[in-house]
């Protein structure tokens, strides 16, 4: 036996394969990596009983898993896997031999074919996909995340990148000649449910979790958008997520999105990167290796590039759904049976103000307007908060909600107008409060 040689033949099988698979060409793949795992696998057992000889003979244990796996054969790359993390002792190698188990064990039951179209597929997943950390932004529970953070970021980028996503798709429609809708919004419409991230590699230790969007190509599917699909996570990423929102680069995006666009795109950003947000955002950039934090979204950031989105009390109603049985007789009449009805009282809008007014104390002017956050929750009440200084006040009653936060307002800048030390946070704040009102020390309780 010639191992050299056989592996070096299954490498070149293994290279034929993935063009296959880039040219579209699947079932030619599938007999490349099923001969490459034959060759890889004899290899990798003739180095078993060679310790001496590592680290080729972990090198080689590895490929024959990964190779096994490409082809379907998840029993054979369990048996490279299972003798591997009894034998090896490279971190590294053991480390992706767990995330190969972890990948054979959801491929046990299906058939090679299909075993190896799916681990093909995850794998091309793993390699578009956007890797993020989720973690607390105070300790309570050492780095574990709550499902409410992992819930609160989910929603927000979900609807953050279906709104940019909408904004790409009319784009490329209007600037496409080849591409003819009849139905502008309908397609849309279709175009947003392929928009759906998959969760693609999770890990415990904060939250760790990589995301990407299908990239297939269906019968019928026009080449542009299928791109944009397959791209849309990664675009998102490095356009809108990541965005520093220099004063340059608020201009550029406002030249770029039409206004209502900016809303629905940057709107659900800045919840995730409130100052208030319990939970904190990171990702690991490909080219360095290394975890990038993201920034906050600051007071200043949210006046420059969001609409201002006020509304009057007469413009308040109510949102009302309804469940209706309709039925027409033989003779043509109509009748309609009103099953259910319910009014959801909820809704958002931002109140621009230079003024702080608590009910027990003068009135404040500020050198510059802030945007106070208001929204209403049949099921909470009137909140009322600014994020900046993480102010929050709730109340059933709006008066009363509004005068809350006020107060709570001036009671912080008392707060910390009395200290005599101030840790990092409070630093913070305090800074903030200084740009916010001239000698704001006279304020200190006496």
């Amino acid at each position: 036996m010639r191992p050299k040689i056989l592996h070096q033949q299954a490498m070149e099988l293994s290279f034929k394969a993935k063009q296959a698979l880039e040219f579209g060409n699947p079932n030619l793949a599938f007999d490349f990596y099923t001969q490459a795992a034959e060759l890889e696998s004899k290899v990798a057992e003739f180095y078993f009983d060679k310790p001496e000889l590592d680290p080729t003979r972990s090198i080689l244990i590895r490929s024959a898993v990964y190779l096994n796996l490409k082809a379907g054969l998840v029993e054979e790359a369990q048996h490279f896997i299972f003798f591997g993390l009894l034998n090896i002792k490279d971190e590294l190698i053991r480390d992706q031999l767990n995330d190969a188990l972890e990948l054979s064990i959801s491929l046990k039951n299906i058939d090679a074919k299909h075993a190896s179209e799916n681990y093909n597929y995850i794998t091309t997943l793993r390699q578009r996909s956007v890797l993020y950390v989720i973690e607390p932004a105070n300790i309570i529970f050492d780095t574990a995340v709550s499902m409410g953070m992992v819930k609160d970021f989910s929603e927000n980028y979900l609807k953050s990148l279906k709104a940019f996503s909408s904004a790409m798709f009319k784009r490329i429609v209007e600037n496409t000649p080849n591409i003819s809708i009849d139905n502008f919004e309908l397609a849309d419409d279709q175009f947003q449910l392929s928009i759906n991230p998959l969760i693609v590699d999770a890990a415990f230790g904060s939250f760790k979790f990589s995301i990407a969007n299908d990239f297939l190509q269906r019968p019928g599917d026009v080449k542009e958008l299928v791109k944009l699909r397959a791209d849309i996570v990664k675009k998102y990423h490095e356009e809108i997520f990541t965005n520093p929102l220099s004063d340059n680069e608020i201009n550029k995006i406002k030249e770029a999105y039409t206004e209502e666009e900016v809303n629905q795109i940057f709107r659900p950003v800045t919840k995730i990167k409130s100052s208030n947000s319990p939970f904190k955002v990171s990702y690991f950039d490909k080219d360095s290796l290394k975890k990038v934090s993201i920034g906050r979204i600051v007071n200043d950031q949210k006046k420059k590039l969001l609409p201002i989105r006020s509304i009057s009390k007469e413009n308040i109603g109510f949102l009302e759904s309804t469940i209706i049985h309709k039925r027409s007789s033989e003779d043509g009449k109509i009748t309609r049976n009103t099953l259910f009805k319910e009014q959801l009282k909820s809704f958002e809008y931002d109140i621009k103000t230079r003024y702080i007014e608590p009910k027990e104390s003068a009135p404040l002017l500020l050198n510059e307007d802030i945007i106070v956050n208001f929204s209403f929750d049949s099921e909470i009440g009137f909140s009322f908060s600014f994020d900046d200084l993480k102010i929050e006040y709730i109340s059933t009653e709006y008066h009363q909600g509004l005068n809350g936060f006020y107060t709570n307002f001036y009671n912080k800048i008392i707060s910390l107008a009395s200290l005599d030390k101030l840790n990092i946070e409070e630093s913070r704040d305090w800074e903030i409060i200084k740009k916010l009102i001239n000698n704001p020390e006279s304020l200190k309780r006496k």
